[in-house]
């Protein structure tokens, strides 16, 4: 049942309405001509409207980025709920980064504003907190395969636990979100005799799996086969839809 007053709905849609024409400014125009007065035009609200939902133009943008990273943390619980191998589902979550960088390039590259500190200190506190939040829930669903892989025997018991988890973590992280982003940076690697960044980042995803000994490790399956295995179990909606879009 939707428990909301028409005044709560009409709040719900005109911010809705808000992000959307930022967004469209922003993937357009750029951060530049993003303005409280821009955003407030283009809906035909007033300033202050546009004011009692967001209190500034950083906090519109860390809104932005929620939404952003909502989507990615909906991949990203697909792939922990997925009933296969602790490898399987950390694989998955590779996948998972790498489809939400195609279907959303600009996006992903607009979401590196939050990261600015320039931005984040102009960020309210309730604003920052919400994105802290979506993040380490996001983190904490890695952290939780890792920590599944362990006690199914599938990474080493030992004194190094945390700091494998820790490795384990960050380098995935690190690794997707480098090749990720090269990925949309419209560097032409084809002519630069270098092959797709995300096609690299798979199999060094692997490898790194490999060094801290997870099992199975990959020279006992096809790591190509296992890509499109993954695709066609978890990630059917989102391959369409990229193929969709790479025919236009």
């Amino acid at each position: 049942m939707n428990t909301l007053d028409r005044k709560q709905r009409e709040r719900q849609l005109r911010e809705k309405l808000i992000l959307d024409t930022a967004k469209d400014i922003l993937n357009h125009e750029g951060f530049a001509n993003l303005t409280m007065e821009r955003i407030a035009a283009d809906i035909e609200y007033s300033k202050g409207t546009v004011y009692n939902h967001f209190s500034s133009k950083e906090d519109i943008i860390s809104a932005l980025g929620a939404r952003c990273m909502t989507k990615l943390l909906n991949l990203f619980k697909r792939a922990t709920n997925y009933q296969a191998s602790s490898r399987d589902r950390i694989s998955a979550i590779v996948i998972a980064h790498s489809l939400y960088a195609q279907l959303n390039p600009i996006e992903l590259q607009n979401m590196q504003l939050i990261k600015s500190q320039a931005i984040r200190q102009k960020v309210s506190a309730h604003m920052q907190a919400e994105v802290l939040q979506l993040e380490q829930q996001i983190t904490s669903i890695v952290i939780d395969i890792v920590s599944d892989a362990i006690t199914a025997a599938d990474l080493p018991n030992n004194s190094e636990g945390k700091r494998t988890a820790n490795g384990i973590v960050f380098g995935l992280w690190s690794m997707s979100y480098g090749a990720n982003l090269l990925s949309v940076s419209g560097i032409p690697f084809n002519r630069m005799e270098m092959c797709n960044p995300l096609d690299v980042m798979w199999d060094n995803s692997q490898r790194l799996l490999d060094s801290y000994q997870w099992q199975p490790l990959s020279n006992q399956f096809d790591i190509t086969q296992k890509y499109n295995e993954i695709c066609h179990n978890l990630f059917n909606d989102e391959i369409s839809r990229l193929n969709t879009t790479v025919k236009k």
